[in-house]
């Protein structure tokens, strides 16, 4: 056949019904302009490029396929009639191919969707799970009758997925449950809870999907308690961005809730000395023979000032673990002897929780917990360890993008990889990502190995009462400045981990994505979250506390219009904000830094970057009611680079040891200027200089 121009009859409403002239598909909006017998090809019905201002299509009824071409006469019929094997209604523009194809059938009318790789969600590109993508040994089980599958016991590790569809509401309190599960997905409602025993579960990947539930809790009054084991390896062909290998919930709800801790820390009323086995606190509290407590470091008079630190000096992180074999008031007795002295005053922190969700020894990678989009986001009083990938390394992460010769159902994808990363940016041990919910990390212990700790990124989330130990970056991070949700009573104990390096120094090379990664406790890129009560104990690499509030890369960034977060912030641009505060956005305009306090070994106490004021502003931000110790050999108790205005009310920096080189506060970069501290109520203590730099 030389071709088909294939051709349309619109009728509308009412009656009689009103009919359109014959209208003629062609060009632009047929695959290689016209129809030929020998294959499929698309074809675009423009319904918006035929709707004008006369015609405007609000009445249609029907349309009418008609014969092809301009010949109208009866006789060629059925000649130049078409097949039409395929018809969607859409509001996505369509494409068709202007040049002839090459072979039948075309790409544009590919039936097989297993071509497609990955399925787009809130943000972020994930794999395609389906039984026929299963490896072939692999087995796919369907829960039914509210049920958790028959698993053969004999099923290698990683070979069973289990499948539970959205009509289906499933109790998992298996005690003795020895499957390793390659993967879980929940379209339905899956609860991880004990009954009679203890409960543990070991999966690959646990993935929530949009409008399912998963829960893993127990009861308050009860003692028994559930662990999940994240043991997986990645798999750099089908998750080359490596999303897989952890708990995600993409735009469902997961809910992780242990029963609750009264007492999260407890101060040491006398020195615990190396080669005892016996801690003395202020009062009784409320811990559990079996319970863990984290002791931090506190030796002092490091040199980490020393441009080849700790390389340089034999140092030897000092934090501990005491396993508790015995509670007489408010002595404690450890199973094992103690390596180390540790302080009077320094902070015992209770990290043993009833719901533990941590990495296998056995595991090939590490894994993560991550949520994005709409759903429901808690993590209460659980113990999260050995979580997190994402190294203090340099960022690389992998970059691919869309096949554009293919063509699947919207949201789907053959993504092919330009550069496949070593270090994947987003892989945290507890993280919020883009979540369209205001979600809650509240009362727990965090054990990562990985960059960071807790974060939030582009969401509301209330961090409250945790405990953050060991995190290489940061304990704490609020990723992209337009978190608004308070950052409450945490501890965070550092362990000397991280670049030891400022922010500055990867800030431009790597378009502000590669942030917080010197060794901090808690880390802000923005001034809108609450800031308050907070304590940190240990060895930082760099900073206890720190903000980084540089406008580049995230002046077009939106603050999330999610329940709580101020109206006249929901849904704005950070660069819209600013102009509307005659002084300039300042850490108490929403939130604030309020009574935070830190005693520890540290390049910086609080470090402070970037924060303009206005001409007129006589107050700048308002730090407030902070305590912050130094049991180095050298540092500073606050820095500040280009800034030049600060109110610093009821603020002490102190030193530790004697002959020290500490200063008070350090100025840096103030384009000419010298830092202003009016109406400060300031106390040095123990210091080598009150003020140096631009100060």
């Amino acid at each position: 056949s030389p071709g088909c121009t294939p051709s349309i009859i619109l009728t509308g409403g009412g009656w009689p019904r009103l009919s359109s002239n014959k209208i003629f598909l062609e060009d632009l909006y047929v695959d290689a302009g016209s129809l030929v017998s020998s294959e499929f090809r698309r074809v675009a019905i423009p319904l918006d490029d035929m709707r004008t201002n006369e015609w405007n299509l609000n009445n249609l009824y029907a349309l009418y396929f008609h014969t092809c071409g301009f010949n109208e006469e009866g006789s060629a019929y059925p000649l130049l009639t078409y097949h039409v094997s395929d018809l969607a209604v859409t509001n996505n523009a369509i494409d068709v191919i202007s040049m002839p194809p090459t072979t039948s059938p075309t790409p544009y009318v590919t039936d097989d969707t297993l071509l497609a790789t990955h399925r787009f969600i809130h943000t972020n590109w994930y794999p395609i799970f389906a039984p026929n993508r299963e490896p072939a040994e692999n087995s796919w089980l369907v829960a039914e009758n509210d049920a958790w599958p028959i698993v053969d016991s004999s099923a290698p590790s990683h070979s069973v997925t289990v499948f539970i569809p959205f009509d289906e509401n499933v109790i998992f309190s298996a005690a003795a449950d020895s499957t390793i599960y390659d993967k879980i997905i929940v379209e339905g409602s899956l609860t991880i809870r004990p009954v009679d025993a203890n409960v543990r579960i070991a999966a690959g990947t646990i993935i929530v999907e949009k409008g399912g539930t998963l829960n893993i809790l127990t009861e308050e009054n009860s003692e028994h308690t559930v662990t999940v084991e994240i043991n997986g390896a990645l798999d750099d062909q089908a998750d080359p961005e490596e999303m897989m290998v952890g708990i995600l919930a993409l735009e469902g709800s997961l809910t992780i809730s242990g029963n609750k801790v009264h007492t999260k820390m407890a101060p040491l009323s006398q020195t615990a000395t190396a080669g005892s086995n016996v801690l003395v606190i202020n009062e009784a509290a409320e811990f559990a023979v079996g319970g863990e407590l984290t002791l931090p470091d506190t030796q002092e008079g490091l040199n980490v000032g020393h441009w080849n630190f700790p390389a340089c000096c034999s140092y030897t992180d000092q934090t501990e673990t005491c396993t508790i074999a015995a509670i007489d008031g408010n002595q404690i007795t450890c199973e094992q002897t103690l390596m180390y002295d540790h302080a009077i005053s320094s902070n015992a922190a209770y990290i043993s929780r009833s719901v533990v969700i941590r990495t296998s020894e056995a595991s090939t990678d590490r894994g993560h917990i991550l949520h994005t989009g709409a759903g429901k986001f808690e993590v209460r009083n659980a113990r999260v360890e050995h979580l997190g990938r994402t190294s203090t390394d340099l960022i690389d992460s992998t970059v691919m993008a869309p096949d554009g010769d293919l063509n699947f159902p919207p949201g789907q994808a053959k993504m092919i990889v330009s550069h496949q990363g070593s270090n994947q940016i987003a892989r945290y041990a507890v993280h919020a990502h883009h979540s369209l919910v205001e979600a809650y990390f509240s009362g727990n212990a965090v054990l990562p190995v990985g960059r960071d700790g807790m974060v939030a990124h582009n969401s509301r989330v209330h961090i409250l009462d945790n405990i953050v130990v060991g995190a290489n970056g940061t304990g704490i991070f609020l990723e992209d400045g337009t978190e608004t949700g308070p950052v409450l009573n945490n501890y965070i104990i550092g362990r000397g981990g991280g670049s030891r390096g400022g922010d500055d120094g990867r800030f431009s090379s790597q378009s502000g994505t590669d942030m917080a990664h010197g060794g901090f406790g808690i880390w802000c890129r923005g001034k809108l979250a609450l800031v308050q009560g907070n304590h940190a104990e240990g060895h930082f690499g760099v900073s206890p506390f720190a903000f980084f509030v540089h406008p580049n890369f995230i002046s077009d960034k939106v603050i999330p219009d999610v329940q709580g977060t101020p109206a006249e912030l929901a849904g704005k641009k950070l660069k819209d904000i600013e102009p509307t505060h005659t002084n300039g956005l300042q850490l108490q305009s929403y939130g604030g830094f309020i009574n935070n306090s830190a005693v520890a070994t540290f390049q910086v106490g609080i470090d402070l970057s970037y924060f303009s004021v206005g001409a007129d502003d006589e107050v700048g931000s308002i730090i407030q009611d902070a305590f912050i110790k130094n049991l180095a050999l050298n540092g500073r108790g606050i820095s500040t680079t280009h800034s030049s205005l600060f109110t610093l009310n009821d603020v002490t920096i102190q030193g530790t040891v004697a002959e020290n080189t500490i200063t008070g506060i350090w100025c840096n970069n103030c384009n000419g200027c010298t830092l202003q501290t009016p109406n400060t109520t300031l106390v040095f203590e123990n210091v080598a200089s009150n003020r140096g730099g631009n100060c």
